[in-house]
């Protein structure tokens, strides 16, 4: 019984020493996305579909800055729990005429009364609801390459006529 009692703090004690510390990240930017009014066909086999139309908007971070294009849309589902299931593709223009593409996928979680308030359109504090994403890029290889090498973490805010998207890389 010694002996296995020994053998186990040795492989307890050699998991720990190569255990890995939790990924540290690193700021890259803030999207300030213009959204126009959704757009609601109704309730599909998945939940209710709502496509937001991307209109606009700026991305600005330490080393990457631009403005969003018209044209991009997210397309949500509410599922049958009232949780948005985020799909957002669009483009960015960066400060030196750079063309890259985003995807963001998420959720967002609320109570009925706040997703209501958000469907308004009315502000409402981010610490009444949860909405959290996962962006990638695709950038042209060269400058913004880095950006096609990493793994990037949002938190989001959903304020009037707009979406605020801070993006963290994961180091």
């Amino acid at each position: 019984m010694k002996r296995y009692l020994t053998l186990a703090a040795l492989l307890l004690s050699f998991s720990l020493a190569y255990c890995q510390e939790a990924p540290k990240m690193e700021f890259v930017c803030e999207l300030n996305v213009k959204l126009n009014p959704a757009l609601v066909p109704g309730e599909t086999p998945h939940g209710i579909r709502r496509i937001i139309p991307i209109t606009g908007g700026t991305v600005t971070g330490p080393a990457i800055k631009g403005e969003i294009i018209d044209g991009g849309a997210d397309w949500q589902i509410i599922r049958k729990d009232g949780v948005a299931e985020i799909d957002a593709r669009y483009a960015v223009k960066t400060d030196d005429g750079t063309l890259i593409y985003i995807k963001n996928t998420g959720i967002r979680v609320a109570s009925a009364e706040v997703a209501a308030k958000l469907a308004k359109g009315e502000a409402v504090p981010a610490s009444e609801y949860y909405f959290r994403t996962v962006l990638t890029f695709e950038a042209p290889l060269g400058k913004y390459d880095w950006l096609n090498k990493a793994l990037f973490v949002c938190n989001a805010e959903k304020v009037p006529g707009a979406a605020i998207i801070r993006v963290w890389r994961v180091l």
